[in-house]
């Protein structure tokens, strides 16, 4: 249960409601996660030292070392992103027979600001939903009674049913998280598909018959979610410059989901709009009410369960199902946020630990999990190099040519880059010439490392203090602030 004072208490890996604890020794494999990220920390820790102890191009040693891994990463994402849009570029076969039937699930705690516009743009699809659930997670606002004002919803017991609109229901519950939430209202569902959306979440008007069409169209497609575009609500220059630098996340982020969607090792899946086989959440049991990061920790459990019965797990971006979703516009909202997101990430690695390095889970465990282990710390390399560099400075330090030429590299190589991953998206996408959004990506490339991405870092390291406090601090509301 959610502790009063709006905290979560970290549950030990592997601990989840019905889940059997491991017993018996544990396995060499499952030591490979506690060397990898023991080693990078010791590498961390040995070239922040440099910067105190040597001389010439090896005190900047904390910054050579983030430019080289950065650099072969973003190389990396950006080829195989590349090569997976060239995929997509064929054709789509027209779905015959019956599209399935989904049930669009939306938990909410203190949502009346947002909600009604939610469920206006479910309301305005294409092809409706067949069930549509909200759960009033123990909302002390009057959730309620904005949906029995709008929806004639009639209340009896937990459950609600709108008199004017026959698919909308709600379930009323004492407030007890998200996962729970969801878990309680699929006990309900009698949809094939179901879709995990935000309550500040919009479809836009295609997004259901998309998602009904991909899951006909591919019977081994498990789970999946929609392309996001992010809105930083306010007209204040804090909240424009949100604005700029998420859109760019957001855009670098699905090409990324691409790569790993065509490597079968797509692990991310965004809740605010995400869809899954109800068979397969049924089989997994649901969403683990322990994790702050439930989305994301039930990937790793599917994928698991896929490769220990001998096939990979199916799961895809649906660029053709896009929303738009609320994303912090102010940096105390933005550090909320993060901490969360950062601190769900750690502990999840922990939990599923066993998996990295294990040739049991195929491409998975044997790079993608070793990439997001070191991963875990990148950041506070990044915050490392820039820290070393400011004190360089300050003190009056004159940097080595060859630091001076590695910042211009790595400078260029981001813009080159960048400028890639704008014109890919709007090739996917089918939006604007890549040359509109252009400007806003250099202006973006330019001021990202001074700024944005400093606050990421700082981001992770606040998860990695809640981590090892053992306490994640859980906002409702993380986009406003």
């Amino acid at each position: 249960m959610t502790p009063p004072d709006g905290t979560v208490e970290l549950s030990e890996p592997g601990a989840m409601v019905g889940a059997r604890r491991p017993s018996g020794p544990v396995s060499v494999r499952g030591l490979v996660f506690p060397l990898l990220l023991g080693s990078t920390a010791a590498l961390l820790l040995g070239v922040i030292a440099a910067a105190f102890l040597a001389t010439g191009p090896w005190a900047w040693a904390v910054g050579l070392v983030y430019i080289a891994y950065d650099t072969w990463l973003l190389s990396s994402m950006v080829r195989a992103s590349r090569l997976a849009l060239g995929e997509l570029m064929a054709p789509r076969p027209v779905p015959e027979g019956p599209l399935p039937t989904v049930a669009v699930l939306i938990a909410a705690r203190d949502e009346r600001e947002v909600l009604p516009a939610t469920l206006e743009h479910v309301r305005a699809q294409r092809e409706l939903a067949d069930e549509v659930w909200i759960i009033d997670d123990g909302s002390t606002d009057d959730t309620l009674e904005v949906l029995r004002e709008r929806y004639a919803v009639t209340m009896r017991g937990a459950i609600g049913q709108s008199a004017t609109l026959p698919w909308l229901k709600v379930l009323s519950k004492p407030n007890s998280g998200k996962a729970r939430s969801l878990n309680q209202a699929l006990e309900h569902v009698k949809s094939e598909l179901v879709v995990t959306l935000d309550a500040d979440t919009l479809l836009e008007p295609d997004a259901i018959v998309e998602v009904k069409r991909a899951f006909k169209l591919r019977p081994e497609l498990a789970a999946g979610c929609g392309v996001l575009r992010p809105i930083c609500r306010g007209e204040a220059p804090v909240a424009r410059a949100f604005q700029l630098y998420q859109t760019f996340e957001y855009l670098r982020g699905f090409l990324w989901r691409l790569a790993w969607m065509r490597d079968d090792t797509l692990v991310l899946v965004s809740g605010a709009f995400a869809m899954f086989r109800r068979s397969v959440l049924d089989e997994a049991g649901g969403f683990d009410p322990h994790s702050r990061v439930e989305d994301y920790e039930l990937l790793f459990r599917l994928h698991k369960r896929a490769l220990e019965g001998g096939h990979a797990l199916k799961v895809a971006v649906l660029g053709e199902a896009r929303a738009s979703t609320d994303a912090p516009a102010s940096l105390p909202a933005f550090f909320k946020q993060r901490t969360r997101w950062f601190a769900g990430f750690i502990e999840t690695m922990f939990r599923h630990r066993a998996m990295v390095g294990n040739r049991r889970y195929g491409r998975l465990g044997t790079y993608h999990l070793i990439v997001k282990t070191i991963d875990t710390l990148l950041p506070l390399y990044g915050l490392g190099a820039f820290a070393s560099l400011v004190v360089f400075l300050a003190t009056g330090k004159r940097l080595d040519p060859i630091i001076l030429t590695a910042l211009v590299f790595k400078f260029g190589f981001d813009l080159a880059c960048h400028g890639l991953c704008v014109f890919f998206y709007s090739r996917w996408q089918k939006g604007d010439a890549p040359w509109r959004s252009l400007g806003k990506s250099l202006l973006a490339t330019f001021t990202e490392p001074f700024a944005f991405q400093l606050f990421r870092q700082v981001g992770a390291l606040l998860g990695w203090i809640a981590f090892l406090r053992g306490r994640i601090e859980w906002a409702r509301r993380t986009a406003h602030g």
